[in-house]
């Protein structure tokens, strides 16, 4: 059976460079994906846990957005799409955000970060079929991806998978009230084995 990734992951990309750079921008990037069919009509992808692109469709989306719009371009709209996604995540997970919601009342800041960490990146194991691993380092934690879809096909000098970064920042955010930072030391674009996110507290 094909791996297909939930048509919500695909709508808040699409919703993300709608917001930034039009439906024109939108529709050239689906068109030249071959992800038209997710866009037919100008009906955006539902917003819901439908199984709608295939693992390979998708990365072909980051691939073919870093080249249309360049890495400047596009960092800031992946960025709001991961921060979008923490809110889809909440939404398509209501009973497990009501219970984390009442245990981050009660939970000290240390466990509070593990189990929005462990949980979120276990969810996003299963939406991408790729494996997560979180875990603490000196001084933070951090969250590891292999196989990242979102730096598939791209070649850069620095770390490009900016919707984990804004995904996680805005995580912790909910979790803890405070922000945090996200920095992408390993990335799969620049020649590393896998994809590396460090998080720590902002000074």
């Amino acid at each position: 059976m094909e791996q297909r990734v939930p048509s919500s992951i695909i709508r808040a990309v699409a919703d993300s460079i709608t917001e930034n750079l039009g439906e024109k921008s939108l529709r050239l990037l689906f068109r030249q994906s071959g992800l038209d069919q997710y866009y037919a009509d100008g009906q955006l992808p539902p917003d819901d846990e439908t199984p709608a692109a295939t693992r390979a469709e998708f990365e072909k989306l980051f691939t073919v957005a870093f080249s249309i719009f360049g890495d400047r371009g596009i960092k800031p709209i992946l960025l709001r799409a991961g921060r979008q996604g923490l809110h889809l995540f909440r939404q398509h997970n209501k009973t497990l955000s009501v219970l984390a919601g009442a245990a981050f009342k009660i939970l000290p800041t240390d466990p509070k970060i593990k189990l929005v960490l462990s949980r979120s990146a276990k969810a996003a194991e299963e939406a991408l079929y790729s494996p997560h691993r979180t875990g603490e380092m000196p001084g933070g934690y951090f969250v590891e991806i292999e196989n990242s879809p979102y730096c598939a096909g791209t070649t850069s000098d620095h770390g490009i998978c900016y919707i984990p970064v804004g995904f996680y920042g805005e995580a912790l955010k909910w979790a803890t009230g405070n922000d945090y930072q996200v920095d992408e030391t390993l990335c799969r674009a620049k020649g590393d084995p896998f994809c590396r996110f460090e998080i720590r507290a902002k000074v």
